[in-house]
Order: C-alpha cells, then structure tokens, then sequence
C-alpha cells in the first residue's frame, strides 16, 4: 500500500518541516492544504496557497515527495463568480507547482440548520474547463456530516456517468465520512483515499466530529479495516491518513505513531 500524509496531522507544522516528516517515516507523498475546519489555528507557513509555488515545487523535488492535492475547494457546489474565483487560483497554483489535482469539498450548513441544495451539475460546468485547460484533476470528497449538500459517493458517480465520465474528475473516498454517511457504495472513480480513526466514545456516528479522528489502530469504530479491503477492488489508493484530533499532532511520539498505524493496516488487511 503507497501511504501519504494529509498536512491536518499536524497543521501548525511548516510545509518544510511536514515534508520531512513524511521523509522520517518512509512515505513518498503528500497532500497539502490551503486551511483546516473552524476552530483549528493553521498558520501561513502551513498555508500551502501562501507560498511561492516554485519554492514549493522545490522543496518536494529536494525531499523526493509527491505531493497529490491541495485541500480544499470549500462549498465548491455553490457555485458563483466568487467560487469560480477561488478555483481558478487554486487550480494555476497547483498547475504551477506540478500538484496533479484540487479536492472539492461540498457545503456543509451551519448547526439547526437544513443541508444547502447542491449545485453540483453548474460546479462540474464551471470547473471541467478550468481543469481541462490545466491539466489539473478536481477530486470530490463526499461529506457525511448529515448538513452535508453532498453526502454519498453515488450521487457524484451519477452526475460523472450523465457527463460521460471525464478524466478530470474524480473522487476522494474518506472513511469517516464514508462511516457517518452509512454509504454502501464503493466508486471506481477513486482516486485518493482518506484514512481516520474513531474510538469508541458512546456517541452515535452523526454525531462524530472531525475533532475526534485520530490514527487508525485497535479499537476503531469506522471499520476502516473492511473499507479498505473494498477499496482494493476499485483503487490502489494512494491511502492518505487524515485525522484532525489535535491529539494526534501534538504526539511527542507522532513519526512512531504513524508507522505503527501503517503497520496495523498492511497486517490487518492481508491477514
């Protein structure tokens, strides 16, 4: 299995710093980020959209990592001039530092209130020509939070086949969402994957946040196991771990901790 690393392991990391990270434990990619969810701190120098995309360029060539993504797009499917605006940026930027996609993350509305319409259809309208002209991939992240205007895989797979499944597109399978969402679907259109952990807390999955994902390891609510030995049947991953749960980052044991969740993984799954 080909691991990565999502900066939101240890957001107050720099991008040099975090690179070396993925260096000390043994993995060749990883996904950089533009911002992390309210209430995280994420300074610029974690800020991936804040730098000069040469040096960044530079600095994965010199430490031999590929990076795979920027995250995130946010509320991409409420698409206006604004959005378009957004993505126009973000999409140069990763075309100028050689970063092969963007993930698009859907709108998730406020708490009481009712999930947003998604506008998915415009969205790919307005995106698939940007992405073309670049050369860039858009990756969709289903969300399962239930205020979530995206929550399962299938609508996303719908809208592709309906569009003749272009190239530019793809989708990011995450397994807490994937969880929460209950959704049983299992795209051949993935293209990353998003590895967390939930340990038992006697709440019901709707009611998990991304405060409470950490490493995948003994103990885990998600089945990340079983996930990923469905995805072996439409992926080869690369298998990207993205817990938020300051906890995780704030590890004075952080580059062990992470191997021993890629251990547990590559044993459990061929087991």
């Amino acid at each position: 299995m080909r691991f990565s690393l999502n900066h939101s392991i240890a957001p107050l990391m720099p991008i040099p710093d975090f690179l070396a990270l993925a260096g000390e434990v043994g993995v060749d990619a990883v996904e950089l980020r533009d911002g992390m969810p309210p209430g995280w701190i994420f300074p610029d120098s974690s800020n991936v959209l804040t730098h000069n995309p040469r040096d960044i360029a530079h600095l994965a060539s010199d430490a031999g990592i590929d990076i795979l993504s920027i995250n995130a797009l946010q509320q991409f499917d409420q698409w206006d001039a604004e959005r378009a605006q957004q993505a126009r940026a973000m999409i140069d930027f990763a075309a100028a530092t050689g970063i092969s996609a963007i993930v698009l993350c859907p709108s998730v509305a406020p708490v009481g209130s009712p999930a947003l319409p998604s506008g998915l259809p415009a969205a790919l309208d307005g995106l698939q020509p940007m992405l073309d002209d670049a050369g860039v991939r858009g990756l969709i992240e289903p969300l399962g939070f239930p205020r979530s205007s995206i929550r399962t895989q299938r609508v996303v797979d719908e809208e592709f086949a309906r569009r003749g499944n272009p190239a530019c597109f793809g989708i990011v399978h995450d397994s807490f969402h994937h969880a929460i969402a209950r959704d049983r679907h299992y795209s051949s259109h993935t293209a990353i994957v998003h590895l967390s952990g939930v340990p038992d807390l006697g709440l019901p999955l709707e009611e998990l946040g991304d405060e409470h994902r950490v490493l995948v390891g003994p103990g885990d609510i998600l089945d990340n196991i079983d996930q990923v030995r469905e995805l072996l049947g439409v992926t080869s991953g690369p298998w990207s771990f993205e817990p938020f749960a300051s906890e995780v980052g704030e590890s004075r044991t952080l580059a062990a901790d992470l191997k021993a969740s890629m251990t547990y993984i590559n044993e459990r799954v061929s087991a």
